[in-house]
């Protein structure tokens, strides 16, 4: 991959927040401070914070010469799926998949899981009144009374953000917000996969990408990732992530792995 500037976003254990906006701004700055060359992201997370996922994704676009290039070798799930939308390309390979977006509150819950498990409750509840004070202690235990409000705010932010990175599309089958919306509100599982044909029904052929020659770096990069984190998970208990670019050091991070 000649004249492009390499990032990753490589942290399957972790969140997607703003520490890795920052770290993908420095690798921009550092890599591609007069905007040169194509950005290609290697992406593989299962998601974060809506917000700092949006940025990233308009940085990597603003930075880019012509093309910014989203790669998925294995999975970009919920909060990173939006990432991917605002790419140029996104190249995917037979194992990559992306998700539904559905962002995540504090301690990595799911808002749409929350707001469908808050109208089970509600619905057992009233079939089942002599419960309801049980159901309301347990509320009180698993959630603040901010997070239940904020659960359907954060989904409606997160179609506003797809359609804002959908609408400069070219070739979408639907229109910009029903597809944001089908992303958002179609699956009822947060770990839903969408793999390379589901990704062109929402978002047509023409964008999503295989075989290419980006995919074949990346494939080799997440080789090698995976080969170090066995490495260090098995031998030192700990555990590595790359944010920002993937030839600087400051992107390289390595942290104890917590004790279950």
């Amino acid at each position: 991959m000649e004249d492009v500037c390499v990032l990753g976003l490589l942290e399957p254990t972790s969140s997607i927040d703003s520490t890795d906006l920052d770290q993908i701004f420095t690798g921009l700055s550092q890599l591609n401070r007069d905007r040169s060359k194509d950005v290609v992201l290697l992406l593989l997370t299962r998601g974060g914070a809506i917000e700092p996922a949006y940025q990233i994704s308009k940085l990597c676009k603003s930075f880019a010469a012509k093309r910014f290039i989203a790669v998925v070798p294995r999975f970009a799930k919920s909060a990173a799926t939006p990432i991917a939308l605002g790419a140029d390309e996104i190249h995917m390979g037979p194992l990559g998949e992306l998700g539904p977006i559905d962002p995540q509150l504090s301690g990595g819950l799911p808002a749409l899981g929350v707001s469908q498990a808050l109208k089970t409750t509600a619905s057992l509840a009233q079939e089942f009144p002599g419960s309801a004070d049980m159901f309301a202690r347990y509320l009180r235990m698993a959630l603040k009374v901010e997070q239940i409000g904020y659960c359907d705010r954060i989904s409606e932010s997160a179609v506003q953000y797809a359609v804002r990175l959908l609408s400069t599309k070219r070739g979408l089958p639907k229109n910009p917000e029903l597809v944001a919306k089908e992303l958002v509100h179609e699956y009822k599982d947060h770990g839903f996969v969408i793999e390379i044909e589901e990704a062109r029904m929402h978002l047509g052929g023409d964008w999503i990408k295989t075989e290419s020659r980006e995919l074949t770096a990346a494939d080799a990069i997440y080789s090698l990732f995976e080969m170090v984190n066995f490495f260090l998970g098995s031998a030192k208990s700990r555990y590595l992530i790359v944010v920002g670019g993937v030839t600087l050091p400051d992107s390289i991070l390595i942290f104890k792995r917590p004790r279950e």
